[in-house]
């Protein structure tokens, strides 16, 4: 497609199923279709098929994490901001913890186990551990690859699961009737780590970057509707899912319409705690100049 060529439509890579992290998405597709503007959502059958199909010129853009907005990838990115934030971390069953103060091991579920991941994880129940007056020992925390169905591990026997959202996972383990305790990323000292990024290229098209403020605006009209009428956001969401309506269902939109952000705007500022510690302790994501750029407004 040429630069000064109209595009009338996008496709967004989701960073797993769809979930009611995904509303303000939904209410955008809706509002945009009305205008003869098609939005597409990719699920993938993995969390960073996205990027794959960004690279690929697959995918026009991503929604994901920020600590994947900053790893090292095979293309510069853009931040076009974030609208969903909310408490994540370290879902752990509060039996296990008692168990892990006194020094047990514990077994932590993950939808991946790699070093940047898996020492994050690490450091915020050391940093938990620490601020009841314990001291982790090397090996104390074990994490396995085991999917996203981080309740569904829960319940079939892991000690806690990694990264979980509060508003998802946390209401889920409610809903069930399990005892559990999040222990968060601002604990590791890292606020704001579980939110939901719109990353694009850097090198992105006039069209591209055309559709994708048309897009952002659609975000910024959307979040303030669906928080001012949960009852239409609720049956958005049954309608758009799939899913039977229920009480879990219900509690969870309850709790997300609280999480959502607008305006949707890049924020070197909200990511640089993120960035700073993973460059310090991981060593494998961007330089800061490479970080700064992401953000245009900054």
């Amino acid at each position: 497609m040429e630069d000064g060529a109209t595009m009338t439509k996008i496709r967004i890579a989701l960073e797993w199923y769809l979930n009611p992290d995904h509303l303000p998405l939904l209410a955008a597709r809706e509002a945009l279709a009305a205008e003869g503007f098609e939005l597409d959502l990719v699920v993938p059958d993995d969390h960073y098929d996205g990027f794959a199909a960004l690279a690929a010129g697959d995918v026009e853009l991503v929604v994901n994490e920020p600590l994947h907005l900053v790893e090292r990838r095979e293309v510069a990115l853009r931040a076009h901001g974030c609208f969903f934030a909310t408490d994540g971390g370290v879902l752990m069953h509060s039996a296990a913890m008692a168990r892990f103060l006194a020094g047990a091991p514990v077994r932590i579920a993950s939808p991946v186990s790699n070093r940047t991941t898996d020492g994050l994880c690490t450091d915020i129940l050391a940093g938990w551990l620490a601020g009841q007056g314990g001291t982790i020992r090397p090996g104390q925390v074990a994490i396995e690859a085991a999917g996203f169905a981080h309740v569904d591990n829960l319940v079939a026997g892991f000690d806690g699961a990694w990264l979980a959202f509060a508003n998802v996972e946390g209401v889920d383990a409610r809903q069930r009737g399990l005892h559990t305790q999040m222990v968060t990323t601002g604990e590791a000292g890292i606020p704001h780590f579980s939110a939901l990024e719109l990353i694009g290229r850097a090198d992105a098209s006039v069209a591209v970057a055309a559709a994708t403020a048309r897009l952002v605006a659609a975000l910024d009209a959307a979040i303030p509707a669906l928080v001012a009428d949960p009852v239409a956001a609720r049956a958005l969401w049954y309608a758009a899912s799939g899913e039977p309506e229920g009480a879990t269902g219900d509690a969870i939109v309850a709790d997300t319409l609280t999480r959502f952000v607008a305006p949707v705007r890049p924020d070197r500022a909200m990511w640089a705690p993120m960035w700073r510690y993973l460059h310090d302790h991981a060593g494998d994501v961007v330089d800061e100049a490479a970080f700064s750029a992401m953000f245009p407004q900054a």
